[in-house]
């Protein structure tokens, strides 16, 4: 497929092309789609929006994975293959209830763990509204720092590279400058 038909699509589908990538990986790309903003590609509104979204949807699926398949034989057989016990899941679960706020804060950013710390949150049975309140919240602060930041650094990469045109104009000018007075010095 050429570069320039494929730079079509992007631009053609970018918000379809930017939900399945934020389910890959939603912090890296939400940076990158803040940096992309910031030069007209994106609208920050609507890219913050995508993300918080679709951070409540994905923290809701494994809430009710946990609140619903957690009893099941299955999930016992997963959980004691991973050799984990009922007691640290009353362990988390009491974190849940007596630090919400938190415990969601820590699950989110811990990679690889958030599925199940976010899982053991529907086992130990905190309530749906309050759950949704901490993803809620948290994927506000957590996504708009990633977007504004990829936005900034994408504005002072613009601004970098504009300086860099400029200080490749100057450089190119003194050379210029150079060869013609080294050039007139050599006819003398």
């Amino acid at each position: 497929m050429p570069l320039d038909s494929l730079t079509s699509a992007l631009l053609e589908y970018r918000y379809w092309i930017l939900i399945p990538m934020s389910l890959l990986e939603g912090p890296m790309v939400a940076f990158v789609a803040g940096t992309l903003a910031s030069r007209g590609y994106f609208n920050p509104y609507v890219t913050y929006g995508i993300f918080i979204v679709k951070d409540c949807v994905v923290d809701g699926v494994f809430y009710y994975l946990g609140r619903y398949a957690g009893t099941t034989r299955f999930i016992a057989t997963l959980l004691t293959k991973a050799q984990v016990t009922s007691a640290e899941i009353d362990r988390v679960g009491v974190l849940w209830h007596r630090h919400g706020w938190r415990t969601m804060f820590v699950g989110k950013l811990s990679w690889g763990l958030s599925p199940a710390i976010l899982a053991i949150a529907g086992i130990v049975a905190v309530p749906v509204a309050t759950f949704f309140r901490y993803a809620i919240g948290i994927a506000i602060v957590q996504y708009g720092v990633l977007v504004i930041l990829g936005y900034y650094c994408g504005s002072a990469i613009r601004t970098v590279s504009q300086a860099l045109n400029v200080l490749g104009y100057i450089v190119s000018a003194t050379a210029l400058v150079v060869i013609v007075y080294i050039a007139r010095r050599l006819r003398a």
